[in-house]
């Protein structure tokens, strides 16, 4: 190519920004110390070694808890939340319908998932910045190994997720324990 066509080549790759006030941009801004935060956003967290509390920063949500919601509702096809958990705590075994990317951003984190063909439980290891992206429906379940100083981000994909689809054991554990779901599908635990 000669000059001059290199330098139109630059009229293809142009566009003016779309309008964003401050005002709706303040809308998309999650603060940290202002995230909605719940330690019973999921039934597992009832359940002894699954204790966390998940920080809702934008997306649809998955919650086992419909009213509890992000801070940044605005999110076309991806939902993300924090997640602090003391130690050899985390999610117990779960799937989602899209896939799942977690991110520790701090502290070392295990994830274990479930082989469908083997029935085996594998574990991988995130340390600091370490990145997974887990397959959609493919049962998964993380914690924590270095307590409350770690931090995960959980990236989950798609435009409206599906509720969280549980192990058969988790269930088992939960009914035992006498952890149900009332009629809106928010996880309960009821006095034994």
């Amino acid at each position: 190519m000669d000059k001059e066509n290199l330098m139109n080549s630059w009229i293809n790759h142009l566009a003016p920004s779309s309008e964003c006030s401050i005002s709706e941009m303040e809308k998309r801004v999650a603060r940290f110390n202002e995230l909605p935060k719940s330690p019973r956003a999921f039934a597992d967290t009832y359940l002894s070694g699954h204790e966390r509390t998940l920080f809702s920063v934008i997306g649809s949500g998955v919650t086992d808890n419909p009213s509890f919601k992000p801070k940044i509702n605005s999110a076309e096809n991806f939902h993300v939340d924090f997640i602090v958990a003391p130690k050899g705590c985390g999610a117990a075994m779960h799937w989602h319908d899209s896939e799942e990317v977690f991110i520790a951003q701090s502290g070392n984190w295990a994830i274990d998932w479930l082989d469908g063909s083997t029935e085996m439980i594998h574990t991988i290891t995130l340390e600091e910045r370490d990145t997974i992206s887990v397959p959609p429906f493919v049962h998964r379940a993380f914690r924590s190994l270095d307590g409350e100083k770690g931090l995960l981000i959980s990236i989950l994909g798609g435009k409206t997720p599906s509720p969280v689809k549980w192990h058969e054991n988790v269930a088992k554990q939960a009914v035992s324990q006498g952890v149900f779901f009332d009629d809106q599908g928010i996880a309960v635990k009821i006095s034994n």
